[in-house]
C-alpha cells in the first residue's frame, strides 16, 4: 500500500499534467480558428459589419416603429480563444399570469423576453459558430419570515432556447442577415432561421 505522501505527490503530478493537456488543447483551437479567420477575414468582417449596419438603421427609426423592442445592442465580446466574437440583443416586455409557491398561488408577473445571437469563428476551416438564444427573465421575490428578500423561481412554463449552430462561411449573405434581424425585433421566431439539424452543434440548455 503506497504511502500517504507518494500518493499526494502522484496526485500533484496529474494535476499538473491535466492543466498543461488542457491548455494544449486550448493553444490548438486557437491556431486553428486564427487560421480560419486569415482564411476568410473578408467574408466575416463583411456580413459582421452588414449586421452592425442594419441593426443601427433598425435603430435610427422613430420610437413607433420600434414596437414591442426598443434598441438593437450590437457589439463586440471578449473571448479567451479570440475568436472575433459579436453579440446582437434586444428584449421586449411583457406580462403573465404565473403559479407560484406561496398564496395565493397566482399571480401576474412581469417578464423581459430577450432575443440574443452571437457570432464567432470556429475552430474548423471554413465555418462560423452561430449562437442563438431566446430567453425569458423574471425575477420574483418574496418576505422571509426574517423579513429578508429572498429569490425564488417560478414555473412558468415558457420554453428557452439556446442552441449553437456551425454554419458555412461562404453562405453569411443579406438573406441570412434580414432573417436574423427580423428575429432580433420579434417579426420572427426561432424555427424561421436557416439552420438545420446538419448545422447543430450542441444545446447549451442540456
Amino acid at each position: 500500500m503506497a504511502h500517504w505522501l507518494e500518493e499526494a505527490e502522484r496526485e500533484e503530478i496529474r494535476k499538473k499534467q491535466k492543466v498543461s493537456k488542457e491548455s494544449a488543447r486550448i493553444q490548438d483551437k486557437m491556431f486553428r480558428i486564427q487560421q480560419n479567420y486569415s482564411a476568410n477575414k473578408e467574408t466575416y468582417d463583411k456580413f459582421i459589419n452588414m449586421m452592425h449596419d442594419l441593426c443601427e438603421r433598425a435603430n435610427a427609426l422613430p420610437p413607433d416603429k420600434r414596437d414591442p423592442w426598443n434598441v438593437i445592442e450590437f457589439k463586440p465580446k471578449e473571448s479567451k480563444l479570440d475568436n472575433h466574437l459579436y453579440q446582437a440583443s434586444t428584449n421586449k416586455g411583457f406580462d403573465k399570469t404565473v403559479a407560484i409557491k406561496s398564496f395565493p398561488f397566482i399571480k401576474s408577473q412581469h417578464y423581459k423576453h430577450v432575443h440574443s445571437v452571437y457570432f464567432a469563428v470556429s475552430k474548423d476551416m471554413g465555418m462560423v459558430e452561430i449562437e442563438i438564444k431566446d430567453d425569458y427573465l423574471a425575477k420574483s421575490r418574496m418576505r422571509t419570515d426574517d423579513s429578508r428578500d429572498t429569490d425564488f423561481l417560478i414555473d412558468d412554463g415558457l420554453k428557452r432556447v439556446d442552441i449553437v449552430f456551425r454554419y458555412e462561411m461562404d453562405k453569411l449573405d443579406k438573406e441570412l442577415a434580414i432573417k436574423i434581424l427580423d428575429f432580433m425585433v420579434f417579426r420572427a421566431d426561432f424555427k424561421s432561421l436557416p439552420f438545420s439539424e446538419e448545422h447543430f452543434k450542441y444545446d447549451k440548455r442540456g
